[in-house]
């Protein structure tokens, strides 16, 4: 998307966003106007009532109601009842009060009362406002009948001068309303430029993407501090956390790759070297023959385990395979382990402490675990030079037992405790290939555990040695 088009996202968010503030403060502003001259209007028209109730007291107090209706007009001079048209008629149509200047007339050519009088005509202790033509212009006009309907009172304002004045609607309104147009005008522009700056964020942010060219520093992004810029930051983050998940794992299959090829190229390498002195060198003797077919043999065994424990790691690796899980007491498996390594010299010179009390219920593959710790114990001989292993309970926690298995050797320093389960890791001193590690063993233990839903980590044992804390799920 280029700049141009978001420019355009930009004007086609202010647009509507302005016109909505522009409707909102325009119906306000009519709501007021049109309440205020309702409310005035309704004021005007009860003065005009109460001019006509005034009248028909007059007549019920016997007072002149001319002398009353020249009072009232002068009384109203300079107000916004003046210019004010006051007519009081008889029930025979006849004017018997009025300002002269001003009369209001209710007949029409014909001598008829034209039906806008006639309607309150009949209808006594009453009032009667309407709006009409008269004399050119429009006029309020209010009319009353007295109890007896021997007067019918008239009183009317032209809407102008004063009236007009009166009724119409203070000029701020108009500023106020000019100046909330300008105020949501700026409004607008700068909100929706706000939103569009994480928009043009994340435009640099794909372009820089294409152009491989992300910077190391997700600050120098500018993304507003809201909620949008929040996710517009969070993705950013996402994006890099996966780039860089993904170049680690590139990574590490090349690293795993690499030391894949050296450690099959080594005892192929020995194979092929014992092979073609034995085919090329016509005069080696017999027993020397001998020697270099059995050390040829020894490395095609250590290639064929390699290999093996290789397979094994995969296929525990791969979760698409499930395996067998089963309850039963890991005191009979611990038992069974310590005969064996007994019996078969498994732990070579050290000794196996076992400490698993009857009724440590787990759930397991007896065949893995088992295999898992043959592992550890093998290492252990091979590795720890040390003269005891020692295998026992620990604690039951969260739905899980927990084991420990250590030895009393050299240990390993602080560094590799966190690397022991990688992969072709080898420890310099003490653990190294010359003592016949592969690297695998202990990775396929870790293994092992993940693929029963258990764990293990390694840590210093107290008094010198490694120790594995192991945990499986208990069973019922």
């Amino acid at each position: 998307m280029s700049k141009k088009h978001i420019t355009r996202l930009h004007w086609k968010l202010f647009f509507p966003l302005v016109g909505l503030l522009w409707v909102v403060i325009g119906i306000t502003i009519l709501y007021f106007v049109t309440h205020e001259r309702q409310r005035l209007s309704y004021n005007l028209g009860n003065r005009l009532i109460n001019v006509n109730k005034t009248l028909i007291d007059a007549y019920g107090k016997g007072a002149d109601l001319q002398k009353t209706v020249d009072f009232i007009r002068l009384f109203t001079n300079q107000t916004t009842l003046d210019p004010l048209h006051l007519t009081v008629y008889d029930k025979n149509g006849n004017i018997i009060a009025d300002n002269q200047q001003a009369t209001i007339p209710i007949h029409d050519r014909t001598g008829e009362i034209m039906p806008e009088f006639g309607r309150s005509w009949d209808k006594r202790d009453t009032t009667y406002l309407h709006d009409m033509e008269m004399f050119g212009s429009k006029y309020m006009i209010s009319s009353a009948t007295s109890s007896d309907g021997a007067i019918h009172t008239f009183a009317a304002l032209p809407y102008k001068g004063e009236v007009g004045e009166f009724l119409s609607v203070d000029s701020m309104v108009w500023v106020v309303m000019l100046g909330l147009g300008g105020l949501s005008f700026i409004l607008a522009y700068f909100s929706s430029k706000a939103i569009c700056r994480n928009v043009y964020a994340l435009r640099d942010f794909a372009e820089s993407i294409a152009t491989n060219s992300l910077p190391d520093d997700i600050e120098t992004w500018r993304f507003s501090k809201d909620e949008l810029g929040e996710v517009s930051r969070r993705l950013l983050l996402l994006y890099r956390e996966k780039i860089k998940a993904e170049q680690e794992k590139y990574l590490h299959e090349r690293q795993i790759g690499i030391n894949v090829s050296h450690e099959l190229n080594t005892p192929v390498a020995i194979i092929k070297g014992y092979l073609d002195t034995i085919l090329s060198d016509n005069g080696i003797s017999e027993p020397q023959k001998q020697i270099f077919i059995k050390r040829a043999l020894d490395n095609t065994n250590r290639l064929a385990d390699l290999i093996d424990d290789l397979n094994a790691v995969m296929r525990l690796q791969d979760n698409n395979r499930p395996i067998q899980i089963r309850t039963f007491d890991f005191h009979d498996l611990a038992s069974r382990l310590a005969d064996d390594v007994k019996h078969n010299h498994t732990a070579g010179s050290m000794d196996l402490s076992v400490d698993v009390p009857e009724g440590s219920i787990i759930k397991a593959n007896e065949a893995l675990l088992t295999n898992a710790l043959l592992h550890l114990t093998g290492n252990s001989a091979q590795h720890s030079h040390g003269s005891l292993i020692s295998l026992r309970w620990l604690r039951e926690e969260n739905s899980y037992m927990i084991f420990s298995f250590s030895d009393n050797g050299t240990g390993v320093d602080d560094e590799h405790l966190d690397r022991l389960f990688d992969l072709f890791y080898r420890v310099d001193s003490g653990r190294s290939r010359k003592n016949g590690g592969s690297g695998l063993g202990l990775p396929l233990v870790y293994r092992i555990f993940l693929s029963m839903d258990g764990d293990i980590t390694a840590r210093h044992a107290e008094g010198g040695g490694l120790e594995f804390i192991f945990s499986i799920p208990k069973g019922s």
